[in-house]
């Protein structure tokens, strides 16, 4: 039995003209955009395709958006589940944990070196995480070596975690790996929690794998803020769904001073918030807000170390432009320019081909397909949620870590988890999936420009 979603209600009268001033927005950036930075025809179609999917998903979504600010209720499906299921789903995870891990070394050794679980350790120090790690051991640096100075982009959230399991383990690299490897079972065991607020176990479980099966796990398990972050906003929307308030902005605050994508959490727990306004008490209403506002602090925590160490609150951002190329902009743009640079690289760097633009490309149009099918089906605030998150993220002007940064973003294996509601679909997205996410493990594990 499928439960009642806030979808079944019927089509607002307001839809039509947000769905339409939504288009007319985008349709003017997009505009602007092909006028100021003449793209190749590659690039334009590319472009296209996102923004034709994006707008799709959006135009599907804001029909239960609407009724969502209404306030009306949605009945869930309750049905047992196994005993033990949390500790289940821990082991389970666990053991992707290790299957990816030997995983890793088996693609260095059938590659040619020596099989050393020791010594193939030297391959989590890539990506972003020798920056976690000299952070965790030196914290940040200003005015000295410039490689050091720009590692005040990453946020403290995950190196001051880390940190007192460095002084115990008086390793960085093991005391990082710990963390992500113990945050990550924990991660999917709320998860498993928070689907089961609105379905039955076995699309609850389905989602959990889905998040397993998803190409770039490799990324939980490395010494980056990926796991610690996924944790932090899964327990921040449970419990503010649970009406934990407090507790629900101390982890969103938390997963806003791990990341700056962590400030978008304050799109869902606001429209949980008008959701749930007219069942609450008066003086529970002023309450339940609690979370909205604590957000904001965990970021501006990490301006006040911005201040403390460089002078500036904003540094931050100088380094992004600088040193990174960031800066915000189209995420349509994004899968033009990442095309274009796909096409350069065909047949020449194998490397960057399979390692970086075409891994970020699938993840790209993947992600987008998903919504475009499932955003009716999705919670409104989860889909919000990664509506912003997607913009943000996939819209900056140099793009290297799109799968990561997707691949953070729960709502990718909520989409797949309502999509493949037969068992012949998910067993053929698992056929698919698994062989990607193989290829990409190779590609991490011979340093193919992953990121």
């Amino acid at each position: 039995m499928k439960p009642q979603t806030i979808q079944d209600h019927k089509r607002p009268a307001l839809a039509l003209p947000v769905c339409i001033g939504g288009v007319l927005v985008l349709a003017g950036a997009f505009t602007y955009w092909l006028i100021k930075d003449k793209p190749s025809v590659p690039g334009i179609c590319a472009a296209v395709a996102s923004l034709a999917l994006f707008i799709l998903g959006c135009w599907r979504f804001v029909p239960g958006w609407l009724n969502f600010w209404k306030g009306e209720g949605e009945t869930a499906t309750r049905r047992a589940e196994p005993k033990h299921m949390l500790l289940i789903i821990a082991l389970a995870s666990v053991a992707v944990e290790l299957l990816v891990f030997f995983g890793v070394e088996l693609a260095l050794t059938i590659h040619g070196a020596p099989f050393s679980v020791s010594g193939g350790m030297w391959v989590w120090r890539h990506l972003d995480s020798q920056h976690y790690l000299d952070i965790t051991r030196e914290w940040y640096v200003f005015g000295e070596e410039w490689g050091r100075t720009v590692q005040l982009v990453f946020l403290p959230g995950y190196p001051l975690t880390v940190y007192p399991f460095y002084r115990i383990l008086n390793n960085d690299l093991y005391a990082g790996m710990l963390v992500s490897c113990l945050a990550y079972p924990a991660a999917c065991c709320v998860f498993y929690r928070l689907m089961r607020l609105d379905f039955d176990h076995r699309t609850a479980l389905r989602a959990v794998s889905f998040q397993w099966l998803l190409p770039g796990g490799f990324f939980f398990v490395a010494p980056m803020s990926e796991s610690l972050y996924l944790l932090l906003c899964l327990c921040a929307i449970y419990c503010m769904r649970k009406d934990r308030y407090l507790l629900a902005g101390l982890f969103g605050a938390y997963a806003a001073f791990t990341r700056s994508l962590g400030l978008l959490l304050v799109i869902p727990l606001f429209l949980e918030w008008v959701h749930a306004f007219k069942t609450r008490k008066p003086k529970a209403r002023l309450y339940s807000l609690l979370p909205v506002l604590i957000v904001p602090v965990g970021f501006l925590c990490y301006l006040q170390i911005n201040y403390t160490v460089s002078g500036n609150a904003l540094q931050f951002l100088t380094y992004q432009r600088d040193h990174w190329g960031q800066r915000l902009g189209w995420f349509f743009a994004t899968a033009a320019y990442q095309t274009d640079l796909l096409i350069q690289n065909f047949g020449k760097d194998h490397e960057l081909f399979f390692g970086l633009w075409l891994p970020n490309l699938v993840w790209h149009f993947g992600s987008l397909t998903l919504f475009a099918l499932g955003s009716k089906r999705l919670r409104p605030s989860y889909a919000a949620w990664f509506i912003a998150y997607f913009a943000i993220a996939i819209g900056t002007t140099w793009l290297l870590s799109g799968p990561r940064y997707l691949l953070a973003m729960p709502a990718v294996a909520m989409l797949l988890a309502h999509l493949c509601d037969k068992k012949w679909k998910y067993w053929l997205s698992a056929a698919l999936l698994v062989p990607l996410s193989v290829l990409y493990l190779i590609a991490f594990a011979l340093r193919w420009q992953v990121w």
